[in-house]
């Protein structure tokens, strides 16, 4: 669709919807026309996780499996599908294909008898709660003690995707392609019935690296994971292909800002240089990318490709080669697998937010609890053996939440200092602490409550100022509960 087309069908959308979008945007403001929080369906396909956390391995050998799904529509030149990341008017539909998106899923089981957590990750920029409960539904038989017992789907988060939130369409419409929703439900299902089913036995190993010259961090203060994290799973069968877990925040933010086709970014070419690598199954796994984390995709790098597909090529052969010397000192991991959820309520202050919510763009739900509007979201803890600890966040988590490095009171943007501790002091020197970000929801930046500035570009795409500390407050009473 060329550019005059669009710009009359966005100008026609918004003529047409005017009514409705002018009602959305009063309700919006005024916080009137949400449903009472008595009244919304906020439980339905949540997973607490394991029933009681383990300190001793059960088993001898890990179980774990893997499975993935092509995503990439293909009659993209006969539907609307709407690239999700950048905001543009008209909004931009998809006109063609640079590479492939996929979901990609892991299942891992102590096989201690407490069920086994799932793991799926997705090349979009954002999925809501409420489509991961579609996919847990998809998963009724497979779910319990004797299966799985957490279910989580998060997202690479491209910028070049399809959209999966709906707000990068023509509004007032929803941007999300219903029939590629549905599919995107089914396969990401399938993807970890597959994981589930093709579980094989063999021995888990880990290790960390400190890569600080592969990322960028844009706003101040400048706190990041330095760190590399990679899993590595070796079968006893050795007919089976190993399986290699990566995790670090970087966006994928590579295809420039005027492109028309579908991309996965770098995540696509880490992919394909892991397979001519190692010649393993893999699933990456994005981390804390508030605060505009990027990767480092300069000359200083080692980066000489003059256009961004040249570039994130390079970029992910750098990344490979980094998993190579970390599988070398790799070390043995302890069958135990602890993992624990809570649902948690957010105050949605952003009048944005509260705008998709009400008008029905996206699939997230807003409730009014005594005159407060409010979203319920949700967060997750893991331990896989004795030292590595995982905090599964709901969005884009500024890293100064868990690793620390906050402004103080002097500093910062309303002069005064965060109410909690970093979450990695909740820990030991010798742990750990890997955060999956966009993890069962994307409710936007979480921003420290002193440093939100509602002018920021960030701060545009969060549910309100008081997102991080809510969290913070959540996570700390979840581990100390299970500790």
């Amino acid at each position: 669709m060329n550019i005059i087309t669009r710009i009359i069908a966005s100008m026609t959308a918004l003529i047409t919807g005017f009514t409705f979008l002018l009602t959305a945007a009063f309700q919006a403001g005024t916080g009137l026309g949400f449903d009472k929080k008595e009244t919304v369906d906020l439980t339905s396909n949540f997973l607490a996780g394991s029933e009681a956390f383990i300190d001793e391995a059960v088993a001898d050998k890990w179980s774990v499996g893997f499975g993935k799904n092509e995503l990439t529509p293909d009659d993209y030149d006969e539907e609307n599908y709407y690239l999700g990341g950048y905001l543009k008017f008209p909004a931009q539909n998809a006109e063609g294909v640079i590479d492939e998106l996929w979901v990609k899923a892991v299942v891992l089981d102590d096989n201690s008898g407490r069920g086994a957590i799932a793991f799926a990750w997705i090349d979009a920029i954002g999925l809501m709660n409420n489509d991961v409960k579609l996919i847990r539904e998809k998963l009724a038989d497979i779910i319990g003690a004797e299966g799985i017992v957490s279910v989580n789907v998060g997202v690479t988060h491209t910028h070049t995707a399809v959209d999966t939130q709906g707000i990068w369409g023509t509004l007032p419409e929803t941007g999300k392609n219903e029939k590629y929703m549905d599919a995107l439900v089914e396969k990401t299902a399938d993807a970890i019935r597959t994981a589930y089913e093709t579980r094989s036995e063999g021995t888990l190993l880990y290790a960390s690296g400190n890569y600080k010259n592969f990322f960028t961090d844009g706003r101040s203060p400048r706190s990041y994971d330095e760190n590399i994290h990679l899993f590595r799973f070796v079968p006893d069968d050795s007919s089976k292909r190993e399986i290699l877990i990566s995790n670090f925040g970087a966006h994928p933010v590579y295809i420039e800002w005027a492109n028309t086709k579908i991309s996965a970014d770098y995540p696509f070419y880490l992919d394909k240089a892991v397979q001519e690598k190692y010649d393993a199954d893999f699933i990456f796994i994005q981390g804390a990318v508030g605060g505009a984390i990027h990767g480092n995709l300069g000359e200083s790098n080692g980066i000489t490709g003059e256009t961004d597909v040249e570039k994130i090529t390079q970029y992910g052969e750098k990344l490979a080669d980094a998993f190579g010397e970390l599988m070398a000192k790799a070390q043995p991991v302890k069958p135990i697998l602890n993992v624990a959820h809570r649902q948690v309520e957010v105050e949605v202050d952003n009048f944005v937010f509260r705008l998709v919510a009400r008008a029905g763009i996206t699939s997230a739900i807003g409730y009014s609890d005594h005159g407060t509007i409010k979203m319920t979201t949700e967060i997750g803890y893991a331990e896989i053996g004795e030292n590595i600890k995982i905090l599964m966040m709901p969005g884009e988590a500024f890293p100064e939440i868990i690793y620390g490095g906050f402004t103080t009171a002097e500093t910062s943007f309303n002069g005064t200092d965060y109410p909690y501790p970093a979450l990695e002091t909740l820990f030991g020197e010798d742990d750990d602490v890997l955060t999956f970000g966009l993890c069962n929801d994307a409710i936007g930046y979480i921003v420290p409550d002193q440093d939100y500035n509602a002018k920021e570009s960030h701060e545009l795409i969060s549910v309100g100022p008081k997102a991080a500390s809510t969290l913070s407050g959540a996570f700390i009473e979840l581990i100390e509960e299970v500790k």
